[in-house]
């Protein structure tokens, strides 16, 4: 055997061990598992109702599969804290990694907030409660059992995260972000969908400020990586962006988590700053694309596109001071006048359309708006 070849048997035995996911087979009662999300040893998606996928009838479809003692799919669930170590009453020990949307509907139905809708076999209990149901049913549900697969608590939270990625194969398939919201938990996290409920912003991206949750952006996420995005590739951080977007937007979440609640709150400022300033700025159409010819707006082609969004709000962010942003300074305001000339540039509006997370596009688009706020 040649050198080089036991050289990479040997990374290849290292990584494999590395990688390696250490799992065991666990069964909760239904009531159990209800307790321990109520105590917070399980966590759920602290919104839940707000970013949950499953619509009424799915959700139901999954309650008639449980008292029809059908079968339903494992749930994978995460250790974070092994249970011999202390740690706060608030801290949750496990969380879930697939099946968040199962656990999230039998949750629902067993605290009474989900009415059955849709049902074709037990159509009979179609606009009936879990406190409606007749006895004998209640039984069942009291004798159902849920099969979990636990995920070792020294997992890495990349791995945790390919682990997510790879179980995503449901009928809903979960966005980057949903995957993020689900590995990689902390304040930053928290901070984002506070951020994420800024007025400016959510105008800007076209969200509704009545019933925001009706937005598709909204329920899969999108807004909140929008959020990370801002923050990931501002104060030179495009310029680092080497490995492909989702994968550096992951990088930096885990590490923005690990920031000092002083520095959270402060780039929470800044956040609403800059929206409010771009608000100011570029009103209700700030992100949309255009197409333009001769020095004028010949057709708006969406009122709201993601890289668009990454040069205007980054490139701002870049080029002009937090106290110009913070106090609106007229004369940077109006080096937005005539912005949309941006769109004429043939390798701009490239780089604002198709495969937008292409390494070298980010960089173009906002290095691009930069060069044209410095005229």
């Amino acid at each position: 055997m040649s050198s080089t070849l036991k050289k990479n048997l040997d990374s290849l035995q290292s990584l494999a061990r590395e990688r390696t996911v250490k799992t065991q087979n666990i069964e909760f009662d239904l009531e159990t598992l209800i307790k321990r999300i109520d105590k917070g040893i399980v966590k759920l998606d602290p919104d839940y109702q707000r970013r949950h996928r499953w619509n009424d009838e799915l959700s139901s479809r999954l309650i008639e599969s449980l008292l029809l003692n059908i079968p339903i799919p494992v749930i994978y669930i995460s250790q974070d804290i092994d249970v011999d170590d202390e740690t706060e009453d608030n801290v949750s020990r496990f969380t879930i990694i697939d099946g968040q949307q199962r656990l999230t509907a039998i949750y629902r139905f067993m605290k009474n907030e989900l009415e059955l809708a849709g049902l074709e076999t037990l159509q009979d209990l179609n606009g009936l409660r879990f406190k409606q149901l007749p006895p004998f049913l209640l039984r069942r549900l009291d004798e159902r059992t849920v099969k979990c697969l636990r995920i070792d608590s020294t997992l890495d939270p990349q791995v945790k995260y390919d682990i997510f990625e790879r179980l995503n194969t449901g009928s809903v398939k979960l966005e980057p972000q949903e995957l993020r919201n689900a590995t990689a938990r902390g304040p930053f996290n928290d901070a984002l969908k506070r951020m994420a409920g800024n007025s400016s912003f959510r105008k800007m991206l076209q969200i509704p400020s009545e019933n925001p949750e009706l937005s598709a952006k909204v329920r899969k996420m999108e807004d909140l990586e929008l959020v990370l995005r801002f923050f990931s590739l501002r104060n030179g951080g495009y310029k680092e962006l080497s490995k492909g977007l989702k994968t550096f937007l992951t990088e930096r979440m885990e590490e923005f988590n690990l920031l000092p609640q002083q520095s959270i709150s402060k780039m929470e400022e800044e956040f609403s700053e800059c929206m409010s300033f771009l608000d100011c700025a570029l009103g209700v159409n700030a992100f949309a694309k255009y197409n333009v010819q001769a020095g004028q707006i010949v057709k708006k082609m969406s009122s709201f596109n993601a890289a668009v969004f990454d040069a205007i709000s980054v490139g701002a962010s870049e080029y002009f001071t937090r106290e110009q942003i913070a106090s609106k300074d007229a004369l940077a305001i109006s080096k937005f006048d005539d912005y949309h000339v941006l769109f004429e540039d043939s390798d701009f509006f490239l780089a604002v359309s198709g495969a937008t997370a292409d390494v070298s596009k980010v960089k173009y688009r906002i290095e691009k708006v930069i060069e044209h706020l410095a005229k």
